[in-house]
């Protein structure tokens, strides 16, 4: 069995089998193909607590019939664990990118799909047959794709998501970059709630949105909250939230820091269980609060604007601190002209509103509500809207801030 790919992914491939063919050389590769490259292994980066999990877990669970079908197993599972471990290598931003990262990624998922067929063919198990199908579809998203991949946070793929052991909630990878992640804390339990927990390394901005009702908690406060937010979260700072209400609540959220490599690695979460009665109730608008904002109003004032424009709304300041470094999330209005985004940094960007289209390595793509993408650095992007509906972005990098002012905040 084999992926369906693009014409660019298979130009991509070639080149790289012919630069190691030819001592790996770089002499025919172009700027073009390198970014490229860095958009495909940013991709399949995302499925570090994605796919190469959840597909090795879903084949540890199958009972083999013999020894060799377990020696294809076997190797599955090296081999999805070595794709995990990549996720911890820089994607450089020149050749490297194309012969070293994305020839790793195109050579060792070829053949945990042929370890998979093999171990299908062996002991004839519809279960390892639907583990492989479903593996093979979810990198071919990718695979078969231009190069511009999105991703969506209004369900919980299969065979694609990660259970936080201290937690036990299911978190959607969506946007894996070089210190920051996009997540979706699928929860889909009777009461919606997400655990109390920390970081001590990691800095969040968790994500509501409407409709909802409930208590979002940071330290040894609450705000009661019943329309859309954004609450700028510290390390070694309490959070969490509860669902005071039937509809349920899943909660997107930014997750990163400068000295773990934090995609949303969450070897990183203390539980930090407390009743909600322990705790001091006070106003969204308050110092404890730490600069949460209504997140919504912020969407519905900047679509209200005519011409493109893009601005923070929680500023790096309000979690930077320790070198951990700080969350930076901005709302963009992108017109019928377009926004240009030139990002000195690795740019995460949710759109939020409306219909359009983004350009980035010579290549576009239609995007539209909920679906989420990744801007490396050094690799112009173009914005923009499409239809009569004002276009509306979030995007988040995380860098150090000038002045962190969290310590402030809570003295």
């Amino acid at each position: 069995m084999t992926m369906q790919v693009h014409p660019n992914y298979a130009r991509l491939v070639d080149l790289a089998r012919e630069s190691h063919e030819q001592g790996r050389t770089p002499a025919e590769i172009t700027p073009e193909d390198v970014a490229l490259a860095r958009l495909y292994s940013y991709a399949f980066r995302g499925h570090t607590i994605g796919a190469f999990h959840a597909t090795r877990l879903a084949i540890d669970e199958i009972e083999m019939c013999d020894p060799l079908t377990e020696a294809h197993r076997k190797r599955a599972v090296e081999l999805l664990i070595d794709l995990a471990n990549r996720t911890m290598d820089a994607v450089e931003p020149d050749f490297r990118a194309l012969i070293s990262t994305f020839h790793h990624y195109a050579t060792n998922i070829p053949r945990v799909i042929e370890s998979l067929s093999e171990g299908v063919e062996t002991c004839k198990l519809d279960s390892m047959r639907k583990v492989r199908d479903r593996f093979t579809e979810l990198m071919e998203e990718i695979a078969n794709g231009n190069g511009i991949h999105t991703t969506l946070d209004t369900y919980a793929p299969e065979q694609a998501s990660f259970i936080v052991p201290n937690l036990g909630i299911t978190i959607v990878p969506l946007v894996y970059g070089d210190y920051h992640s996009w997540n979706l804390a699928y929860l889909d339990g009777p009461r919606s709630d997400v655990p109390f927990h920390l970081h001590q390394d990691g800095v969040e901005i968790h994500l509501g949105y409407g409709p909802l009702h409930g208590n979002t908690v940071l330290g040894e406060c609450y705000a009661e909250v019943d329309e859309g937010y954004a609450m700028p979260i510290p390390p070694k700072l309490r959070h969490g939230y509860v669902n005071d209400s039937t509809m349920p609540h899943h909660v997107p959220f930014i997750f990163g820091s400068l000295t773990r490599g934090g995609w949303g690695v969450f070897l990183d979460v203390e539980a930090q269980p407390i009743e909600l009665d322990q705790l001091e109730k006070v106003p969204v608008y308050s110092r404890p609060m730490n600069q949460t904002v209504y997140l919504e109003r912020e969407i519905e004032k900047a679509a209200g604007k005519f011409p493109s424009v893009r601005y923070p709304i929680i500023p790096a300041s309000t979690t930077d601190g320790d070198g951990i470094g700080g969350l930076e999330l901005s709302v963009a209005r992108v017109n019928e002209y377009g926004l240009n985004l030139r990002p000195d940094r690795f740019c995460i960007v949710s759109v939020v509103r409306g219909q359009g289209v983004v350009e980035m390595a010579g290549v576009e793509r239609a995007v539209g509500a909920h679906e989420h993408f990744s801007v490396p650095s050094g690799i112009p992007a173009f914005l923009r809207q499409a239809g009569d509906e004002p276009m509306v972005t979030l995007d988040a990098v995380i860098k150090k801030a000038s002045r962190p002012t969290w310590r402030r905040n809570r003295l």
